[in-house]
């Protein structure tokens, strides 16, 4: 029942439903009526095709985005293999070095005894070698995810928002990330951006235990853009659906 509810909710920003346009006068008159379930039929068709363009053109965008970041991850790669290729040639070079700074006595000069050999070596300081940079260590998904969660509890949300992005690229928990995006775009007073964020975790998880605060938040979010009778339906659902939580009464006072 829950699932249904919220999905209900959701379908409503979608299709917003047209006032009835007939009177008791319009029944007796069949062709007005005719003509007036034409033209309701024609903008129906019209927001569908609007609709399909603008799925297409999400289609459009997806495919370039995963186009940039194929070549990113090559170009990475690319980089990669330059370091380690340049690493491995001056490693090279200091082999060749310290091998030509070996001691070699001259035929010429006189030869010295083994113990003053010996000591003059010890006395010689070795070549001090470059340091190799540290490599940093690359973080799980998982635990890019608590770091995230972690930014996001401490209102660092330019750090949060950049890691759940990186997240829903690697496909890495997309419903929950999705929801923390919507919270950050919230509290920004972003909200478009946090609707659309809220209606893909929706989307993604019917069953999150988020959901009440999910709807919630969309509800509000939907009252600050002025779309309030939207909103009254959210406030709704979340009392029916999820009541004796804090949720439920928040919503109760948007209600009366």
């Amino acid at each position: 029942m829950k699932k249904l509810i919220a999905l209900y909710c959701f379908a409503t920003l979608l299709v917003v439903a047209e006032p009835s346009v007939y009177s008791d006068a319009d029944f007796i008159d069949v062709e007005s009526v005719a003509k007036k379930n034409s033209r309701e039929i024609f903008r129906l068709k019209q927001k569908i095709a609007n609709l399909s363009e603008q799925i297409e053109g999400l289609k459009t965008l997806l495919n370039s985005q995963e186009n940039q970041i194929a070549r990113l991850k090559q170009k990475t790669n690319n980089n990669y293999t330059d370091i380690i290729n340049k690493l491995a040639q001056k490693i090279a070079e200091l082999e060749n070095r310290l091998n030509n700074q070996q001691y070699t006595p001259k035929t010429t000069s006189t030869p010295q005894a083994p113990k003053e050999l010996a000591l003059k070596e010890q006395n010689q300081t070795p070549p001090t070698l470059p340091k190799e940079p540290k490599k940093e260590k690359k973080l799980s998904n998982k635990e890019l995810y608590k770091q995230a969660v972690l930014d996001f509890s401490n209102k660092r949300y330019t750090s949060a928002k950049k890691l759940f992005q990186k997240l829903l690229l690697e496909g890495y928990k997309p419903a929950e990330s999705n929801f923390y995006l919507g919270e950050i775009a919230f509290y920004r007073k972003k909200y478009k951006d946090a609707i659309s964020s809220y209606q893909n975790s929706a989307t993604l998880n019917e069953d999150a235990l988020y959901m009440d605060k999910l709807l919630l938040h969309t509800a509000i979010a939907l009252q600050k853009i002025g779309k309030r009778k939207e909103a009254k339906s959210f406030f709704q659902a979340i009392v029916d659906s999820y009541p004796n939580t804090p949720s439920a009464k928040e919503a109760k006072k948007y209600l009366k």
